[in-house]
């Protein structure tokens, strides 16, 4: 293929991840709209459980990524019939993770329940449920990334978009449901989702007559799957941990607004993610060149829809108190609206850094440039710190603080994962 075909099937598929992810992000983000359904404080809880169930997925952010990895190389029969033993036995380990997880949570229920000032544990439990299928979508979706069907990619985060927002929509506004209620319906979704790509996954998975004779290297999967999920996980934990400190430390009543804002902020980081998912196989295959485009490609594919998404959500929220006064139905929730806009520029180019950082970050792990991996979680865990600090000083700190604290981080963060791709680039 020629390199300006190449440049063109990029664009192509690039743009078809950017259209399914932009309608399943919108979906996901119109779900938010049944908060007014809900009170303040359930739906604060409600965006607070959505960032554990981000967390819960870390075990499983290495698969998607090693899945990737391993069915873009697997070539010959033999690598196929490996590829199929070893999915199968993941599939396993991940449900003994999830009862791991469960287990532990549930042992210390009575502290988390006071720690999120959760009333009813109903929502937690939902929570605990949604741990399973979250724990095995990544598997089916690294490997619909890595043989580049990125027709059911795409088409599966949309279903995940169209389930969520139907089913919290009817538990929520029909049958007057609140936190859990909305739980229940992101349940429905994840679930549809996760049968959807498993299902045009399967003739990996499943494996051919052969795959009885395929083997499964338990070694080498950990020595893959520890440093991906670290590498991962650093980026995830610096999207999620936020809201779940704004939780702790916030009065219940803030924390709507703040996780409002927040779920805006995190969709921008959404929205340019599909350029990083079609950069990584191509990484893979062309992993024996000294240079490649693609991850410049990449960058300023990211940059420049990051940017444009920023400033519209920055004049939108400028606008969004004029336009609460035009209208009856948003008039009686202008304080609110005001609040949430207030935060909203704030959120935006917090997440713009790790937005950028992710791409880089993809592509030291699609090239295995392992050794960036304890830098990237260093930064993670400075982070984390510093959120634990904020929740125990004195005086509490205000919304901005803690969205501000976010965006230096996620700027060190970037500059940490550009400096280390550059630096790793042309090493062996």
């Amino acid at each position: 293929m020629s390199k300006a075909d190449s440049k063109h099937v990029f664009y192509r598929q690039g743009s078809w991840m950017v259209i399914a992810t932009f309608v399943s992000g919108l979906l996901m983000f119109a779900v938010h709209i049944f908060g007014g359904w809900m009170s303040p404080e359930e739906y604060g809880l409600f965006v607070t459980l959505l960032q554990i169930l981000n967390l819960m997925m870390i075990p499983a952010l290495g698969l998607q990524t090693v899945f990737a990895q391993q069915t873009a190389a697997a070539t010959e029969p033999q690598q196929r019939h490996d590829l199929a033993k070893s999915t199968q036995k993941m599939l396993l380990i991940c449900l003994y993770v999830w009862i791991a997880i469960s287990s532990l949570i549930l042992l210390n229920r009575e502290a988390i329940l006071e720690l999120l000032k959760i009333e009813k544990p109903t929502a937690l439990y939902v929570t605990l449920l949604l741990g399973l299928p979250q724990l095995w979508l990544p598997m089916m979706l690294g490997i619909l990334q890595g043989r580049q069907n990125f027709t059911w990619l795409g088409s599966a985060a949309i279903v995940n978009g169209v389930g969520r927002f139907a089913a919290v929509g009817i538990i929520v506004m029909l049958l007057g449901g609140q936190a859990a209620g909305a739980t229940t319906g992101v349940l429905i979704g994840l679930t549809t989702t996760c049968l959807l790509a498993g299902w045009h996954g399967r003739q990996t998975w499943l494996g051919q007559s052969g795959a009885s004779r395929g083997n499964f290297d338990a070694k080498a999967w950990l020595a893959r799957i520890v440093p991906l999920t670290l590498g991962m996980g650093a980026g995830l934990f610096m999207l999620s941990a936020d809201m779940i400190a704004a939780r702790a430390i916030l009065p219940e009543v803030d924390s709507g607004p703040y996780g409002a804002a927040g779920m805006i902020g995190r969709g921008l980081v959404a929205f340019t993610a599909p350029l990083a998912a079609v950069m990584f196989p191509k990484l893979v295959r062309e992993a024996a060149r000294a240079k490649s485009g693609v991850l410049g490609q990449a960058f300023l594919g990211t940059a420049i829809l990051g940017v444009l998404a920023g400033i519209g959500c920055t004049l939108a929220a400028w606008l969004l108190p004029d336009i609460a006064d035009r209208f009856s139905i948003l008039a009686a929730k202008k304080k609110i609206i005001t609040e949430i806009a207030s935060l909203i520029p704030y959120f935006i180019w917090s997440m713009l850094p790790l937005a950028l950082g992710n791409v880089f970050v993809a592509a030291l792990l699609a090239q295995e440039r392992y050794r960036a991996v304890p830098w990237l979680v260093g930064i993670a865990v400075a982070y984390g710190l510093t959120l634990a600090w904020l929740a125990n000083t004195a005086e509490p700190p205000s919304q901005q603080t803690i969205i501000l604290t976010l965006g230096g981080f996620n700027l060190a963060f970037l500059c940490t994962a550009a400096t280390l791709a550059r630096r790793y680039a042309s090493s062996p």
